[in-house]
């Protein structure tokens, strides 16, 4: 990592790069500029119909963008990486291809082709799609994505240890840092797609790796380097039968099939004992954490013995999933006045873990722990059913009535064995002085049954307005295994309204207020309103103004958990184009999202304002409570210009950002605000220019800019901006 953002030769790195794509931008533009001298055609105004090129009796076009990106950066280049992750390189930065059969009769293989790639040569988001069909016979398509995300963002559990402890080594870096590589490869193959009976056939492919970081809970939170390999491999295939024009019933089968192989393995072995055996601190270096030392170095730098530290870790928990779903669906309105939709789902899906293996050599002082290793396996099934019918009868040209009935049952049973040898001491200079083995067996068991009615009527009550009300109803009852048993059921009043006042002007209205007897988590609504309202208005065909507001709120006001939570959303946007030669968009939205709940938390030493924990809190260990504030009122803002003063000459502008400045409650002294009072900006530019029949010139600029206005704690700055150009010569016809 640390070669990757070296800065001594960044300007060095910058002149070459800008050299090389500048000749190759410049090469590609000079092909064209003879092309176009030996066109006696070429007068300044492009010649290309848009037919394309016909090709063994196929209408072929093709578009090319040839060019790079030329980047350079200031700030954190840690966050410059987690938000935009581009660098100055050579790229194809897309490609398209479509071929139209002239005559389909005389097609053999397909018909249709079409074509569509970006990013390759190195940008963080590599894209590929083909699609391919014939008539009645086949239709065909493919993709392949490629996502690298790189995550370094260092509040992100950190620590943030302050000064005054003992010793002060400051996490710089995020402890929990990801730098992973995703990739998804999609096939679907549908056999006689117009025809009574059609077939269907897909596979997906879903790969996830990559190296991260994380920690794990022991006396010291030991940092481990974890290796990401997990699999999902899915096939599926189904047929479907119109026995009449209205009438569908298909079978589907699913299969998937996971693979996690992930590892982990101490990582940040930075330290020595006195022996010069290299040890880890973890990630809990304040002295109040490393108790009873109050200092974890000898005089001579050395780490002491009899404090809490990691020789060794390692954990492997290869993990193989089956998911089999079967699927049966039906959709038809070959009733008068009366549409039909059914679906039954079941799924048995078995999951095995073989061979893990955890162990860990070092010391864990508050049970005089030397180390230990743990082997096992497990083995949990699933057993879903689900399924939903719907119908929507037509009483009168103006009223309608609906019904949707849905369910879902499942049942987790499990099993596991782990056998734990545990190893005693009080100094990593000495061997164990003794050692358990203990194996136990554990059962669980997860059950849940959902239902849910879903009642609506509507009545056209003008051709300018139409009003619905319902009624939902949901009952779920969740089991475990040790008997406890939760009942939920939920009310919802229904209501909504389409308006239509002006020809110009259309309103939305929809309305959600549920209220419950129960809630299975401290945050589950128990009472729940949702208002959406949605507007557009065509004044004029160049002008378009639309707007929304959507608020969702929450509680779950019992005591000893007083959650309240909502999530206001204001938006408002227009389209301006009163010719072919400019053109304005632009878009505004507020965002605010608000949640507190009583928690209650252990802290050493305690935070300002914190409160004495109530007795349900105290007797299991948390001395102090507080109301789990969290507020964060986000504006979003956007604008775009587009010229075309000539045909030849095309030009955008725009700026883009986000700001939030919000609050939360500190349950740690060492916390800063972080994200949640921080500023992006993206202000952007291009110009495009035709300087021969089929090949234009394109130049984008597109500007970053992050930045937190908050103190950012004993931390790196997490500040960052720079410049992202892209030069490209484009070849269509």
């Amino acid at each position: 990592m640390t070669s990757k953002y070296s800065f001594g030769s960044r300007a060095m790195r910058f002149q070459r790069n800008t050299r090389r794509i500048w000749l190759c931008v410049f090469a590609l533009a000079a092909l064209a500029g003879a092309q176009a001298q030996n066109n006696p055609l070429w007068t300044g105004i492009s010649t290309d119909t848009g037919s394309g090129k016909n090709v063994a009796g196929y209408e072929v076009h093709q578009s090319i963008d040839v060019g790079g990106h030329i980047q350079e950066q200031s700030g954190s280049p840690q966050m410059w990486a987690t938000l935009v992750n581009i660098y100055s390189g050579a790229r194809v930065l897309d490609q398209s291809l479509t071929m139209r059969a002239a005559d389909p009769g005389h097609a053999i293989v397909f018909d249709r082709l079409s074509s569509y790639s970006y990013g390759y040569g190195g940008d963080p988001i590599n894209v590929t799609n083909l699609n391919l069909s014939k008539g009645r016979l086949y239709d065909f398509r493919g993709s392949y994505r490629r996502y690298r995300q790189y995550f370094d963002y260092d509040v992100l559990a950190n620590p943030l240890i302050p000064p005054q402890s003992t010793p002060f080594v400051p996490w710089l870096n995020s402890p929990h840092l990801y730098n992973s590589l995703r990739q998804i490869t999609d096939f679907e193959l549908r056999l006689f797609p117009l025809s009574h009976v059609s077939v269907r056939f897909g596979y997906n492919h879903n790969i996830n790796q990559g190296p991260s970081f994380s920690s794990t809970h022991l006396g010291n939170d030991p940092w481990l380097y974890q290796n990401w390999r997990n699999s999902t491999d899915t096939w599926t295939g189904g047929v479907d039968w119109k026995p009449d024009p209205k009438t569908t019933i298909s079978y589907d089968q699913f299969v998937t099939h996971y693979k996690g192989n992930t590892i982990w393995t101490l990582a940040g072995l930075d330290y020595v004992l006195p022996n010069g055996q290299p040890v880890s601190l973890g990630v809990t270096l304040s002295s109040v954490w490393n108790a009873p030392c109050s200092a974890p170095f000898n005089p001579d730098g050395t780490v002491k013995p009899t404090c809490n530290a990691a020789l060794a870790y390692s954990r492997v928990q290869p993990t193989r999933t089956l998911f089999p779903t079967e699927q049966v669906r039906l959709q038809s309105s070959d009733i008068p006045h009366l549409k039909l939709n059914g679906r039954l789902a079941y799924t048995g899906a078995n999951s095995t873990l073989n061979g893990f293996n955890e162990s860990f050599n070092g010391l864990i002082t508050r049970t005089s722990q030397r180390g230990y290793v743990d082997t096992g396996s497990a083995r949990v099934q699933r057993v879903n059913v689900n399924g939903d019918f719907a119908l929507e009868w037509e009483i009168t040209p103006t009223i309608r009535a609906s019904d949707v009935y849905d369910f879902w049952a499942f049942r987790m049973p499990g099993i596991n064995t782990l056998t734990t040898t545990s190893f005693t001491g009080t100094s990593m200079l000495l061997p164990p002085t003794s050692s358990t083995t203990t194996t136990a067996t554990d059962q669980q068991y997860l059950n849940q049954k959902t239902s849910t009615n879903t009642a609506v009527l509507s009545w056209d009550v003008t051709p300018k307005a139409t009003l619905s009300v319902g009624y939902r109803y949901r009952a779920r009852r969740i089991t475990d295994a040790g008997g406890d048993s939760i009942p939920i059921h939920e009310n919802w009043g229904l209501f909504g309204a389409a308006l239509r006042p002006l020809p110009e002007l259309r309103i939305n209205f929809n309305f959600e207020g549920m209220s419950a007897d129960n809630a299975f988590t401290r945050i589950d609504p128990r009472q729940l309103y949702h208002y959406i309202v949605r507007a557009t208005y065509n004044p004029r065909t160049w002008l378009s103004v639309n707007g929304a507001v959507n608020i969702f709120e929450s509680r779950d006001n019992v005591q000893t958990v007083n959650h309240l939570e909502h999530d206001r959303d204001f938006a408002f946007g227009a389209s301006i184009i009163p010719s072919e030669k400019w053109s304005v968009d632009l878009g505004y939205s507020y965002n605010s999202v608000y949640s507190t709940t009583l928690i209650c938390y252990p802290s050493t030493p305690p935070p300002p304002g914190a409160g004495t924990a109530p007795p349900v809190c105290a007797s299991a260990g948390t001395p102090f409570s507080g109301n789990g504030y969290y507020n964060a009122p986000t504006n979003f803002g956007t604008i775009g210009f587009t010229f075309n003063p000539i045909n030849r000459v095309h030009a955008r502008a725009g700026y883009r950002m986000s700001s939030v400045n919000g609050t939360s409650e500190s349950i740690n002294i060492r916390q800063v605000p972080g994200s949640l009072q921080s500023q992006y900006q993206q202000p952007y530019g291009g110009l495009g220019v035709e300087i021969a029949p089929k090949w234009t010139w394109k130049f984008d600029w597109n500007y970053y800019s992050y930045g937190e206005g908050t103190p950012i704690g004993p931390t790196l700055p997490r500040s960052t901006r720079g410049n992202v150009y892209t030069l490209a010569v484009n070849y269509a016809f």
